[in-house]
Parts: structure tokens; sequence; C-alpha cells
């Protein structure tokens, strides 16, 4: 049994994932239903039940397609982005769909031998809840505009370049920016590097947008509960891990940003009105769930992955979970508030 410290947001986070696990379970293998833990407060409580709900649907609706999940993950590399059309056309032609799909209903998509490599959940996210991510967002409007680059574009740099980001009528600031209460940078190794809390945590009210996403951090930390158990108990311990490591190195700061952050994810990006090419994310592994939510009042949006032949409507609410090697866009929006929110595990925070 892992103890968690009752000061951390984690501790109510938990509760929240084993209700949300029990009453999945309740709904799709006749169990009782669960009992509402007195710790969570309304809007937490219904946003938990609709979680459990459209989990449940989506594992009621498995599409099942012709991959083979751990030869395809052995064929692409480490560092892979996605971005090469040659290198893309080359996978396609060896693991070609064998048909184009349309999901607009809660969904599992599982390999040809039954393993889930992406739940679709579109409403997953209530409105009181969707309501909490634009106030989170509001408090990050500074480094979202600072985070947009110009100049000319280039493969690399694609995710900050200001010809993927589109000006909205509503309030909303276009950019894209990471956050970590522990963040390992690309290309520093351990020992010689160790985690930090990241810039925009440190300098931009981090205090405060941590508390105000505890309610979608906590939410995605508990479909996790359910979509990946082995991922959530080993996030979970690796996160408590790094606070008894930041209390040793007398680290006060990043220890206090580990207590205030509700997630078992040790990254947090926001997107805000961006457009992104196909690409594939790199540095995980082929068993980690990476978790996008996404909120706004846009009424059109779609997601492609063209190596599953599949393409999803990406409407205000969904949560999606998928493993990192899938080839991923998000186009065709309106012009009005888009902001995604993506949750993920990244290789050195691991080590």
């Amino acid at each position: 049994m892992i103890h968690i410290p009752p000061d951390w947001a984690l501790a109510t986070t938990h509760i929240a994932s084993e209700y949300v696990s029990h009453q999945f379970l309740a709904l799709i293998g006749g169990w009782p239903n669960a009992i509402p833990p007195l710790k969570l407060d309304f809007v937490m409580l219904m946003a938990c039940s609709k979680l459990a709900s459209t989990l449940a649907d989506a594992y009621r609706n498995p599409v099942t397609i012709n991959l083979d999940v751990a030869r395809y993950a052995d064929v692409l590399h480490m560092m892979e982005k996605g971005i090469n059309p040659a290198r893309e056309d080359s996978l396609l032609a060896q693991y070609p769909p064998e048909a184009q799909i349309h999901l607009d209903w809660p969904t599992v998509v599982c390999d040809k031998f039954g393993i889930i490599i992406f739940w679709y959940l579109p409403g997953a996210i209530d409105l009181p809840v969707q309501n909490d991510m634009a106030a989170a967002t509001a408090k990050m409007s500074v480094p979202l505009a600072r985070s947009v680059t110009c100049g000319t574009a280039a493969n690399d740099n694609w995710r900050t370049h200001s010809s993927k980001f589109y000006p909205s009528q509503s309030k909303g600031t276009p950019g894209c920016i990471n956050m970590s209460p522990t963040w390992f940078l690309q290309g520093h190794p351990a020992p010689k590097f160790h985690p930090q809390v990241s810039a925009t945590l440190k300098e931009f009210d981090g205090w405060s947008f941590s508390q105000a996403m505890y309610r979608p951090a906590a939410l995605i930390t508990a479909a996790l509960r359910v979509m990946h158990l082995k991922l959530y108990w080993s996030s979970l311990a690796t996160k408590l891990a790094l606070g008894l490591w930041a209390a040793d190195k007398k680290l006060d700061r990043m220890g206090d940003h580990l207590r205030e952050w509700a997630s078992v994810f040790t990254a947090l990006t926001i997107m805000c009105n961006r457009c992104s090419p196909l690409h594939h994310d790199p540095l995980s592994h082929p068993q980690w769930f990476d978790v996008m939510t996404t909120f706004g009042n846009y009424s059109i949006a779609s997601m492609k992955m063209p190596n599953l032949g599949i393409e999803i409507a990406y409407s205000p609410g969904c949560m999606v979970a998928w493993v990192w090697y899938m080839k991923d866009d998000v186009h065709e929006f309106v012009d009005s508030l888009r902001v995604g929110y993506s949750e993920y595990w990244s290789l050195t925070d691991a080590l």
C-alpha cells in the first residue's frame, strides 16, 4: 500500500481515482455501485460519475484493427518524429490500414491481439471542469503569448511557430507551453543533470495554476487508473519518490510544487488554437499512454491518425489516450477558442 501524505493534492486525486475505478467496474461488470466519497466536492463527484460512464461506454464499444502493435513499435526509433514523408510512406506500405474509420462515439481501439491502443472519450470532461481549465489557461496568457516564434518555419520548431496558430474571436491567447514540477531537459542525462521546476511554473504564478487545474488533473489521473492500472501505480510511486528526493536535496520549491500538483503525470502541455501537422511524439515507451483533453466554444474539429486509418470528432470536453507511436494531427476547427491539454510521461523522468 502506497502512503500519500494527506497535504498532497494527490491524496484527493487518489480518492477520486478509486471512485471512478469502482464505478466503472460496477457499470461493466455488475458490481455494486460505488459509494460516493465524502471528501470529493459536488462538482468533482459529478465529473467522476460522468467520466466513469463514458469510460464504460467506450469499453463496451471496441473496434479492432489489423495491426500487431508490438511489431509496429519495434520498427520505430525512439527519436522518430513522424515528419519525414519518405519514412512515413514506407511505414504505411509495411503496415497499411485495412479501412478508414470515423469515430464520434466513445470507443476503444484494439490491435489484432486485443490490446487496447487508443481510448476515445467524447464528452468525458463536463462543463464545470472545462470552466476550471479555462480559468487555469487564462492565468498562463503571458507565457502562451511569449511562446510563439517567428522566422522561417522548420520541422523542428513547428510546435511554437506562428504559422501553426490561429487568432480567436473569443478570449484566449494562442500559444504552446510545457509545465512540470520536475522538468528533465532532453539531452541532459543523469546523473550530471537533475529534474528542476519548469520555468513556466516558477515564473508565472504556478501555484494558482496548479490549484485551478486540480479537478481537470485529478480527472485525467482517474481515467488513467481505469485505462492503464500498472502505469497509474508506477506513476504515483514515482511522484512520491520525487517528493522524497526533493526533500533530501532540500529543494523546497520543487517539493511545494509537487505537493500542489494533482496529476500523476510529470508534465503537461497547453496548446491554444494550434493546428498540428502529422507527427509522432518521441522519447517514450510503447506501453505508456499520453492523455489529451480539449475545451472551448468551437463546433468543428477533428483528429487524424493515418497509420491506424482513424479519424475522430474532436469536440469540446473530449479526452483521448493513446500509445506514444501514434501519428496524429488536429485540424478543421472554426474561428474560436480551442485549447488542448496534453499530459504525459517523459522517458528521462522515469530513469
